[in-house]
């Protein structure tokens, strides 16, 4: 965790790896997901839903700022005591084990649906875990200049998306609020899934280089995040409509096969391609996360011994559910309960750090 601007992580290195860890496999979905509840009004939720994990993006902000030298095991023992502070740092590993397992299994589902019919799941999970179990032995300053690569893919999806453009039609939109603002409220918590990702702040803050700009930076990228989310949810119900968006299992894909170029038939597939891709990036952050919150209880000598040691948990989470209506159950619970674990670990280490008068804040000017 050297500080040097070779060593860590760069402001856009930074931006990205939050833009990649957020998006993944959630934007394929979410607007059917948030559909159930706020309709035609969804993209409402979504905005609401961008502020309030910006709030919380606020609140580990203002804990790791406390302690900008030490990774979330090192102060959550610090804070806690180490018997409180090995679990806190144990239950953070397993829920962003639970991400990885959830993310890799829509991602297998995805592939399998609509491109590879007669593959097996444990083959995309074998493949998709040996490249990531590479990655997180190859440390955080790897794993963000991979990032800077893999926004380019979400920056080739972006320009995707419009392609069915000319079949938008804004009455699919109309009327504006007519689902109710307790419906639009209702919708938010389902938008967790989507946003989860960026609590990755509590074991990147030291690598991060200019450390007095997080906020700045990590606000950024949620925004991007937000707008994403938005722009999608629009463009599938303007062209798709409300009515058919909520019958499909996967209303990006739907949408996306529309649209069509002069050299590519199967766009849909094209942006498949490029989103696996984003969506390994997502897996590696989390699984680096977890291993090495696990190593640095082991003093750090044993990244690499984690980083293959727990590829076992991530394939058994993977193929826990038995099919794809499980699936998607486990994603909203990983979603839920990942919300409140990392909400009251944050909130818990803030108020017993402030009682207990614990602040080793140094701003580092670079």
């Amino acid at each position: 965790m050297a500080s040097g601007k070779k060593y860590g992580l760069s402001d856009f290195q930074w931006i990205a790896m939050v833009v990649s860890v957020t998006i993944s496999t959630a934007i394929i979905t979410l607007p059917r997901s948030v559909g159930e509840t706020a309709g035609r009004d969804s993209w409402i939720s979504i905005i609401i839903g961008g502020f309030v994990l910006w709030a919380f993006a606020l609140f580990i902000w203002l804990l790791c700022r406390k302690f900008p030298t030490r990774t979330l095991p090192e102060f959550s023992i610090l804070i806690l005591g180490r018997p409180l502070g090995i679990v806190v740092s144990i239950i953070y590993s397993l829920y962003a084990f639970s991400m990885c397992a959830v993310v890799l299994r829509i991602l297998s589902e995805l592939v399998r649906t609509w491109v590879f019919i007669w593959t097996p799941v444990p083959v995309f999970f074998v493949a998709i875990l040996i490249t990531v179990g590479y990655i997180s032995r190859m440390g955080a300053v790897t794993l963000g200049r991979l990032m800077e690569i893999t926004i380019l893919f979400t920056a080739a999806v972006l320009l995707m998306l419009l392609i069915p453009l000319p079949e938008f039609d804004f009455l699919n939109l109309k009327p504006v609020g007519g689902e109710g603002i307790l419906k639009i409220i209702q919708a938010v918590p389902q938008t967790a899934f989507a946003y989860l990702g960026f609590e990755s702040m509590l074991v990147f803050f030291p690598f991060i280089i200019n450390r007095h700009k997080v906020l700045k930076l990590t606000s950024i990228a949620l925004i991007m995040v937000t707008l994403l989310y938005f722009i999608n949810t629009i463009l599938v119900y303007g062209v798709l409509g409300i009515e058919r968006t909520l019958t499909l299992v996967w209303p990006l894909v739907n949408y996306m096969r529309i649209g069509s170029l002069p050299f590519v038939q199967r766009v849909d597939n094209v942006m498949l391609f490029a989103w696996t891709a984003q969506i390994i990036a997502t897996v590696a952050v989390h699984y680096f996360s977890a291993t090495f919150t696990l190593a640095t209880l082991t003093r750090r000598h044993y990244h690499d011994l984690w980083s293959i040691a727990c590829l076992p948990i991530v394939y058994a989470a993977a193929n826990l559910p038995p099919d794809l209506v499980a699936v998607f159950a486990f994603s909203d619970m990983v979603g839920a309960y990942g919300l409140i674990i990392n909400l009251a670990i944050t909130g818990l280490m803030l108020v017993v750090a402030k009682i207990r008068g614990l602040d080793e804040r140094q701003e580092v000017k670079t």
